[in-house]
C-alpha cells in the first residue's frame, strides 16, 4: 500500500501498488478491506476467526477486470444483459467495474460504516440510459453487512436486476451443506426447473438461482456456521465452477473452486425491479 490516509481511528485509505484505491478497516470487531474500484468488499475477518470471504490468489486488482472473489455488485443486471438491455453488453452490469465514490466512514459501537456511491456517465449512458444514483453502505462489525440502494433520478422508470455475489470460503466442498435455500430452483448449467431435497451438498459444477429461499440460508462448513441474511431479494443464487471451470479461468487457481462457495442475495427474475422516478429500492445481505 502507497499514502495511506487515515480517515477514521479504525479505518485508512492507501493505493494498492496498481494505484487501486482501498480501504482497510480494523476495529474492535473485525478487519476489511473495500476496494472504490467496483464499491468491492474483498475480505472480511471476526477477530479470532478465519476469513469468511474468499479472495482469488490470482485475483487482478489493477482496476482493468473485474476482481475474482470477495463481493462484487452485479448492477443493474446479473448474468447476461436481457433483452431490455441489449446485445453485447458486459456481463453483470458495469457497477463491478466503475470507480465508486467514497461518501463517508464512521465508527460505532456496533462497527465501521462506509458509505459509497455511483452516479451515471458518459460511459453508463452508453450501456444504459438511465440516470441514478446508486448507495453502498457497509457495516463492518461482528457481522458484515451491504446494503444497496437504486435511487432513479431520471425522469423515466428504469428496470434493474442485481446481485451482492458473495464467495464464501470454505475448507472443502465435501464439509459443506447448506439449507435455508427452499425447495425450487433453476438449474442454470441444464436449463431446467428442479426441486430441492433436503440440505444442499457440493459435489460437482453448480449454477443455481433458488426461487424461494427463506431470509436466512446456513452454510454449515464442518464445524463452522454461517449465516447470510437477505432482504429484499427475490432469489439466492449458489455457484462454484468446479474443477473444469477454475481452469479455464486466468484469475483462479485450478484448486481454487476447493475453497470458495458462492451463496449470493439477488434479484433474477425476468420482470426485475421497477423504480420510478424519484424513488429508490434497497436489497441486503449481512454475513453472520
Amino acid at each position: 500500500m502507497q499514502s495511506t490516509r487515515p480517515l477514521t481511528a479504525h479505518c485508512q485509505l492507501a493505493n494498492n501498488a496498481a494505484g487501486l484505491p482501498i480501504l482497510t478497516i480494523h476495529n474492535d470487531q473485525a478487519k476489511a478491506q473495500i476496494s472504490l474500484f467496483g464499491g468491492h468488499v474483498l475480505s472480511y475477518q471476526r477477530h479470532g476467526e478465519p476469513d469468511s470471504l474468499w479472495l482469488s490468489d490470482k485475483a487482478v486488482l489493477d482496476g482493468n477486470k473485474p476482481i475474482r472473489g470477495g463481493i462484487p455488485l452485479c448492477w443493474p443486471w446479473f448474468g447476461p444483459a436481457p433483452a431490455r438491455v441489449g446485445d453485447d453488453k458486459p456481463a453483470h452490469g458495469f457497477a463491478r467495474t466503475s470507480l465508486w465514490t467514497l461518501d463517508g466512514v464512521s465508527d460505532h459501537q456496533d462497527g465501521t460504516l462506509v458509505h459509497l456511491s455511483l452516479v451515471e456517465d458518459e460511459a453508463t449512458l452508453a450501456l444504459w440510459p438511465h440516470a441514478f444514483a446508486l448507495e453502498l453502505d457497509v457495516l463492518v462489525g461482528k457481522e458484515l453487512s451491504l446494503v444497496l440502494t437504486t435511487r432513479n433520478t431520471g425522469k423515466t422508470p428504469l428496470t434493474y436486476n442485481a446481485a451482492l455475489h458473495t464467495y464464501l470460503q470454505i475448507s472443502a466442498p465435501e464439509a459443506v451443506s447448506v439449507t435455508g435455500l427452499g425447495a425450487p430452483y433453476l438449474d442454470k448449467l441444464t436449463g431446467r426447473n428442479e426441486l430441492q431435497q433436503g440440505a444442499l451438498t457440493v459435489t460437482a459444477a453448480m449454477d443455481r438461482i433458488y426461487r424461494q429461499p427463506e431470509a436466512i440460508v446456513a452454510v454449515q462448513d464442518g464445524e463452522r456456521a454461517t449465516r447470510v441474511v437477505s432482504g429484499n431479494n427475490d432469489s439466492v443464487v449458489v455457484w462454484t465452477p468446479w474443477a473444469q471451470g477454475a481452469a479455464a479461468m486466468a484469475d483462479m487457481s485450478d484448486d481454487g473452486y476447493r475453497t470458495m462457495l458462492c451463496v449470493e442475495a439477488a434479484i433474477t427474475t425476468d420482470a426485475g425491479i421497477t423504480v420510478a422516478p424519484d424513488e429508490e429500492h434497497s436489497f441486503s445481505t449481512v454475513i453472520l
